[in-house]
């Protein structure tokens, strides 16, 4: 949408006139919504709408006085015609007690059961921020009952059924109601914001025009934002959260004879993105682009799209700025993964929502690649595209003569310089770009390896996530901290893997395969992308000053000016402390000679190895990394509604674990220990990483109540993040995964396999070997590691 384009106002109604059509009003056992939360008014005086009056003309005392005296009257002609053996026809309805001042009160069904209180609000000293409170167990999801006609109707009574509409828009048509699993929403309508709405009476009746009216928040005080008249019309809701619609029924003469009053509810819905319509997921790319082509600093955004708005190198540059220092990655590699992605997804999401307020972002499922049922079921997601999102008119190709997107919108994406004495204190890479401090990649434009890595068979040793991967994700484990070690890698990070690749090594590791073998080689290319940052954190491996661009990586790294700089590397056993702090080296190359593990160890210090952009500090900036992160919020929320997580502790310190063998083992909060900030329960988002005047945006945390910023603990988070609370504003669309019952992995069975029906918990803890070097805990890497221990023991039996 460019910002010229004309928006919708707030509220506005289309085609309020739609003719009614013929319908018998008697209800049929297939009405749907007939247990919807319904009110009858009867604040009206016969005589008056006689003599054209409207309610709103007769005084209260007036119209009390009335009432009693046609309620006395109305006795008096029941009595007698009982007498006479008449029985009168049934009426079903309710009615609504009306305020002193005449008013309908915010629509509460009587019969309606709080789930939960979810929310409390804190006094001033916490800026009145919604903030979670603990949530009632809830089951599944019931359909809505379906309304019969009384016992003991006589031929010829009429029923007059309980008013009801529809709220429906294109994509509830298509795919049926979504959210349909949050219990919050259950006999709730859902309307999503700045999108246009058909709101259909249901069973209209002939000779009866209908009227509406919207009111953003209760319908005694909320504003009307949308009035309208017609069996059929078209409203567009723009306040999110609780709406109430009234909707009458009048006869000719103007006179009410039903009223309903309905809470609905509006909230932003993500779907997979490629279950977006053509044209939606066109202005979605139009949307994201404008975040890369509208720039803050030194450009227009925030004078076109609002304060909001922040652009993608201000968010990329937060994103930078927490995993890229040298202590520790503050987002990444611990529990603090899933809900700071949470919040910075919600941050890219609200200032997309400047641009076009009607889009959500979408997540992307990726299983669908590897399923039988998906798009590339026969095995062809091993191809240099893997799958339709890397296509020129979605997230664009590569150029694989060099890597870099060439085509598409992210066409030549410069990756930022970042400027003399900038203020943020940044550290870029020794090219001065906003790529990771122990990348040496001289490419100017946005970088996907995709699927390269140093000649390895990356697709074998690092499997895109199947359907099982995230099966077991949502149902093996019971505890908070289990479930976020175990996501962090096999069901997400191999995406990251594939995507941005390890380049310009191949020669590194064929000089290592002639030391000690191709085998050995291959093992250790698939330790490229984590060996060369971990001697980062380590204080082993920087760069001193700035390359130029005419220096290739090669000349940077031969010269000295990045590498294990204060190590000689060609004689003597200074090699040695770097030796061994690298994860599993001495496993692989331990019966070597010094000299051998020497020259290794040189070339794992001075020669490329260079992360592609989705696989280093600065990922953020590869338009494809947004979509990935959504996926696995959907995951933990599931796993929370279907009762498979019982145990939300989030701990502050690591817990030392002594084996019954003895081994001391250590549970962790991050790879990096206790003291990395940003994986505490205590600790509160962003970290201090974020300076509003230097960095230009704030926060968006999605969370009712708290605009801008972020006061909540990373705990608070995480309950606010819950999807059986109303706290956020969006909903998934389902939580299905038909594509992955083909190869036997049915998600619906976690309703039925919660924590509550285990006997044991299913929970594993994962810790880390105290004193060891600490890798992430990829499947491969634990099996390769076995193995050897296996051949190990083998061969000292024999």
């Amino acid at each position: 949408m460019s910002p010229q384009s004309a928006r919708r106002k707030y509220g506005s109604v289309e085609d309020p006139t739609k003719s009614r059509r013929a319908v018998s009003p008697t209800p049929t056992a297939g009405d749907d919504d007939a247990g919807a939360a319904e009110r009858v008014s009867f604040d009206f005086d016969p005589s008056r709408a006689l003599r054209g009056e409207s309610a709103d003309d007769q005084g209260a005392g007036k119209r009390w006085f009335t009432l009693v005296v046609v309620g006395v009257l109305a006795v008096g002609v029941m009595m007698a015609l009982t007498h006479a053996g008449y029985r009168l026809p049934k009426v079903t309805r309710t009615t609504t007690d009306i305020g002193s001042q005449g008013q309908a009160p915010s629509l509460i069904r009587a019969d309606e059961v709080k789930i939960s209180e979810h929310l409390a609000v804190e006094d001033d000293e916490k800026q009145h921020v919604a903030r979670p409170s603990p949530i009632a167990d809830v089951s599944p999801r019931a359909e809505d009952e379906t309304p019969t006609a009384e016992d003991g109707q006589l031929p010829g009574e009429v029923i007059i059924p309980q008013l009801s509409f529809e709220a429906t828009n294109f994509y509830h048509l298509r795919d049926g109601k979504p959210a349909q699993d949050y219990p919050w929403l259950k006999d709730v309508k859902l309307i999503e914001p700045h999108r246009e709405t058909t709101l259909t009476v249901k069973k209209p009746r002939d000779a009866y025009d209908y009227r509406w009216r919207v009111f953003a928040g209760s319908a005694a005080e909320g504003e009307l934002c949308a009035e309208a008249a017609g069996e059929e019309v078209i409203v567009v809701l723009t306040t999110l959260d609780e709406n109430h619609v009234v909707l009458e029924e009048v006869d000719t003469d103007g006179t009410v004879v039903r009223r309903l009053q309905e809470m609905v509810m509006v909230k932003y819905v993500r779907r997979e993105i490629r279950n977006l319509t053509d044209e939606e997921r066109e202005e979605l790319f139009d949307a994201m682009f404008t975040l890369w082509s509208v720039r803050v600093d030194g450009g227009n955004g925030k004078e076109l799209y609002g304060d909001d708005y922040a652009d993608i190198f201000a968010i990329n540059r937060l994103h930078y700025k927490a995993a890229s220092p040298y202590e520790c990655d503050h987002f990444h590699d611990g529990l603090g993964f899933l809900t700071n992605h949470i919040v910075l997804t919600n941050t890219f999401e609200a200032s997309l929502q400047t641009v076009n307020p009607k889009l959500t972002l979408p997540y992307w499922d990726f299983t669908i690649e590897t399923s039988t049922a998906g798009t590339n079921g026969d095995g062809g997601y091993q191809s240099q595209t893997k799958t339709e999102l890397f296509q020129e008119s979605w997230f664009g190709t590569v150029d694989h003569t060099d890597d870099q997107v060439k085509d598409g919108r992210w066409a030549y994406t410069e990756i930022p310089k970042m400027k003399v004495n900038d203020p943020g204190a940044v550290e870029p890479d020794v090219y001065s770009k906003l790529r990771a401090p122990w990348n040496v990649n001289d490419r100017p434009y946005l970088t996907r390896g995709m699927g390269k890595m140093c000649d390895a068979e990356v697709d074998e040793w690092y499997p895109w996530p199947t359907c099982e991967m995230h099966y077991d994700l949502v149902t093996g484990y019971s505890d908070f901290y289990s479930w976020v070690w175990y996501s962090l890698y096999n069901p997400h990070g191999p995406v990251h893997i594939w995507i941005g690749g390890v380049l310009d090594c191949e020669e590194t590791f064929g000089a290592i395969a002639e030391l000690v073998g191709p085998s050995i080689a291959e093992d250790l290319a698939l330790y490229s992308f984590i060996h060369r940052k971990n001697l980062f954190r380590d204080g082993i491996f920087s760069c001193v000053g700035s390359a130029s661009v005419a220096q290739a990586p090669a000349e940077v790294l031969s010269s000295g000016q990045c590498g294990c700089q204060g190590y000689d590397l060609t004689q003597g056993d200074d090699y040695e402390s770097i030796y061994y702090k690298m994860v599993d080296l001495d496993e692989l190359i331990g019966n070597f000679d010094a000299d051998v593990k020497r020259q290794v160890v040189a070339a794992l210090c001075t020669t490329p190895m260079n992360d592609g952009d989705h696989l280093q500090a600065s990922s953020s900036l590869d338009p494809s990394f947004w979509p990935t992160h959504p996926t696995m919020e959907r995951l933990w929320m599931y796993s929370v509604l279907t009762r498979q997580i019982t145990d939300f502790t989030w701990p502050d310190d690591d817990i030392t674990v002594t084996k019954p063998d003895g081994t001391v083992e250590v549970e962790s909060i991050s790879l990096y220990g206790e003291t990395c900030l940003g994986h505490r329960g205590s600790d509160v988002f962003p970290f201090g990483l974020l300076d509003s005047d230097t960095d230009g945006f704030e926060v968006k945390t999605g969370i009712k109540g708290m605009e801008n910023g972020n006061t909540l603990t990373n705990r608070e988070l995480l309950q606010a993040f819950d999807a059986r609370s109303n706290s956020v504003s969006y909903v998934y669309d389902t939580f299905k995964w038909t594509h992955c019952e083909t190869d036997g992995f049915d998600f619906n069975e976690a309703w039925n396999t919660g924590a509550e029906a285990r006997t044991t918990s299913s929970s594993r803890q994962p810790s880390f070997k105290q004193g060891a070097p600490r890798a992430p805990m990829y499947n491969i890497l634990e099996k390769k590691r076995a193995a050897r221990a296996a051949k190990k023991a083998t061969n000292l039996i024999d």
